[in-house]
């Protein structure tokens, strides 16, 4: 048996369009803020946005194995070190708050250079991603660094803005960039734009998409409502919609090293070879789809090489199966070497849509727009009509069927769950901190266990103790079982 010791997988950047070097933040402490840079928002939105895509995979695989997607092939013996234990220690987080940090000076500096040099379009895309991003950060962390994060020299130890103050700043700021977007002069320059090929329009539906993401993550807040409606009521004023097709980057990934769709790198080389022998399905959604006629495991998962079966493993469990007796991933996850990386699904932007219309926010059609999220998960995974499907007398799979808000609720969550599998697993881990949704998630059976329950966020990162020691330790006691994020009921 091989040991299996921890090890968060650090995100594959893709560095063959450019090598940014605009780092401002108090993570380069040594740089000038104000020396003269030799590279534009041109050349740095490209690679910026590659390597928030990338992240997207490679630096969430805990909320993989957490949220009942994956598991370790069984070849690896379990220890008290496993992401199974649920445990912690505050080295964690190191990866995951400095990687996203230094993918947040790109985008200030294309804010910031842009904003100077009147190019609209790139001042708006930055404004969306560091919303994006700094979601990601304060859904993690809670409290963090925010508005002296980016001041190079002139403040190396930056105060810990509130969580919630920093969601209302950047709603505020997608606003903002919508109204760039809208501009005449909001104009990308060609092969500038890796995610939208300088759509506007697009922009304008992913910003819109995001703030109702992040104002859907306030839905359980004691006294939210009205303010959530009025901010809804901004995106409606600005016509622009939400998103009804993948968000998704492609910088030209090819099979070239180092030119790899960042999943597929995962598993595959450039030879073609299955180079990924640690991490398999898991059973509960194969198990899930079996029992309510969902043929979307044989899309997210692969027969085994020896016995050509879908099976999974269980998480924590000391009797797994071993690679070659466990599903790898399957044909509607690993399409091709050259797929996209997806940012936000168009099977998410209709379950958001979905449940704000349920909860009085937003008007339209609960039922159409959660039929139209199941078929956009269908279609992502090449998964055919899904009508069947939502018809089925089954609270689990037809919104129709549902008598009550929390039955609705329930269902819409679930069907959330199945789509963000493998593509944007992040979003199933803030559902579940949200609302305990899917309520039978299951736990991890490791006898390493400290507590039996899901973490609610990760632990500041000892980099930011040993470099931001008194604002970090202004935050308090952290303890990733007991310590909510500010959105958490």
């Amino acid at each position: 048996m091989k040991n299996y010791s921890f090890k968060i997988l650090i995100p594959v950047i893709v560095l063959f369009l450019v090598s940014t070097g605009c780092s401002k933040s108090y993570l380069d402490i040594n740089q000038n803020p104000n020396a003269a840079t030799n590279t534009t928002p041109e050349l740095v939105l490209p690679n910026a946005l590659t390597t928030t895509a990338s992240y997207q995979i490679t630096g969430f695989t805990f909320v993989n194995e957490w949220l009942a997607y994956w598991c370790p092939s069984g070849s690896y013996a379990i220890s008290a070190t496993d992401l199974a234990s649920y445990k912690q220690t505050t080295t964690f987080g190191n990866g995951l708050w400095g990687n996203l940090y230094h993918n947040l000076e790109d985008y200030d500096y294309i804010e910031q250079t842009a904003k100077t040099q009147n190019k609209s379009f790139y001042q708006a895309a930055a404004k969306t991603m560091k919303a994006y991003v700094f979601e990601q950060l304060v859904d993690m962390f809670n409290n963090v660094p925010y508005s002296q994060a980016f001041k190079g020299t002139n403040i190396i130890q930056p105060k810990y803005d509130s969580a919630q103050a920093i969601y209302r700043s950047i709603s505020s700021n997608l606003d903002t960039a919508v109204s760039l977007f809208s501009r005449a002069d909001a104009v990308a320059a060609a092969n500038s734009d890796v995610l939208f090929n300088g759509s506007n329009g697009s922009w304008i539906q992913f910003a819109n998409t995001l703030k109702l993401r992040i104002l859907m993550r306030q839905s359980q807040m004691s006294g939210s409502s009205s303010y959530i409606s009025g901010e809804i009521a901004k995106i409606t004023a600005n016509n622009g919609g939400f998103l009804t097709s993948d968000a998704g980057v492609n910088p030209g990934y090819a099979n070239n090293t180092g030119q790899l769709n960042p999943f597929w790198a995962l598993n595959y080389n450039t030879s073609g070879t299955y180079i990924n022998d640690f991490w398999r399905a898991n059973q509960f959604p194969i198990t899930f789809c079996q029992n309510h006629n969902d043929p979307r495991y044989m899309y997210l998962y692969a027969p085994t090489a020896s016995g050509g079966i879908y099976q999974g493993n269980v998480i924590g469990s000391a009797t797994n199966h071993a690679a070659n007796s466990a599903s790898t991933f399957g044909p509607g996850v690993l399409k091709s070497v050259s797929q996209p990386a997806i940012l936000i699904s168009a099977a998410e932007s209709y379950f958001l849509q979905a449940e704000a219309v349920i909860r009085g926010w937003i008007s339209g059609n609960a039922v159409n727009l959660f039929n139209q999220g199941v078929q956009a998960s269908f279609t992502y995974l090449g998964a055919g009509d899904a009508t069947a499907y939502t018809s089925q007398s089954d609270k689990n799979t037809n919104l129709a069927f549902c008598t009550t808000f929390n039955e609705q609720l329930a269902c819409i969550i679930r069907q959330k769950w199945m789509a963000n599998n493998t593509v944007t697993p992040f979003e199933a881990w803030a559902d579940y901190r949200r609302l305990g949704l899917p309520a039978d998630i299951p736990l991890s059976v490791s006898p390493y266990v400290d507590v039996l329950a899901i973490p609610y966020r990760i632990l500041y990162p000892s980099s930011e103790y040993q470099t931001n020691a008194d604002n970090v330790n202004a935050q308090g006691t952290i303890n990733h079982h007991t310590s909510k994020i500010f959105w958490m009921p």
